[in-house]
């Protein structure tokens, strides 16, 4: 119970890599809040941690807009009177290639991906301040690392977040309050089984050391690791999960 009574909101908390999260920390004893543009996921979400012992509710909210969110923060304080946590997860990507990707796809990459995380940090981080301690997480990708064909807008927002949560480290270590990125690799989700071909899930599953693709759930472990008090003295850094493709070279 590494994160019991402490109250975390997810973002992109109903499914995929986001919800495996929800009901780790469920498990773990917080207080979850399902952030998710998807209303009925999100309520569907939070009725199976609460079924299973846990206390969770759902709140409807599109991240890249300032004032969802700031309703959503409204309604966890109200309902669990903090903010001790925050995983910035929400994503959407679009696989084009550069020259076939539109002004308006580039644009929609960043206001989820990125410009959706700020709103959602600024504002978690004003109530973390008054509480005197917190924990931003925000979850990036491999694509912030190495060049994936089709991923141009995504890639840009996903290294955008390793470098802007440097700076949040920075300058939100005199409140207590530390920020940490997870880049995951290639895991498989109901997403990226829509998304890829079976040729690109085995071509990549051949470059990646352990011999597999990740599930939602080996994302947890890291994450649990970044809330709790296990971390305390670690802030700015980047974990990656990725069963060792990034090291990988050539194999």
């Amino acid at each position: 119970m590494k994160l019991k009574g402490k109250v975390a909101i997810i973002t992109g908390g109903a499914t995929g890599i986001g919800g495996a999260i929800a009901t780790r920390f469920s498990t773990e004893g917080a207080f979850v809040v399902i952030c998710d543009i998807d209303l009925l996921k999100g309520k569907c979400k939070a009725e199976e941690l609460n079924s299973i012992g846990g206390t969770a509710i759902s709140v409807r909210c599109d991240v890249s807009n300032h004032a969802e969110v700031q309703e959503m923060l409204r309604t966890t304080v109200e309902s669990f009177g903090k903010v001790d946590l925050l995983v910035n997860n929400a994503a959407t990507t679009k696989r084009a290639p550069f020259v076939e990707t539109t002004l308006d796809d580039w644009r929609s990459n960043l206001d989820v991906n990125l410009t959706g995380y700020f709103i959602c940090a600024k504002a978690a981080a004003e109530e973390m301040i008054g509480n005197g301690a917190g924990r931003i997480i925000n979850i990036a990708s491999i694509a912030s690392y190495v060049g994936i064909k089709g991923a141009s807008a995504y890639a840009a927002s996903k290294g955008g977040i390793i470098a802007w949560t440097r700076v949040l480290a920075i300058e939100l270590a005199h409140y207590n309050i530390t920020a940490n990125c997870i880049a995951p690799g290639f895991i498989m989700t109901q997403a990226a089984r829509k998304l890829l071909s079976v040729s690109d899930i085995k071509t990549r599953q051949e470059r990646i050391p352990l011999g597999r693709y990740g599930r939602p759930e080996d994302v947890t472990g890291a994450a649990v690791f970044l809330a709790s008090s296990d971390s305390e003295y670690i802030t700015g850094t980047t974990l990656l999960v990725d069963g060792g493709f990034i090291c990988s070279g050539l194999i």
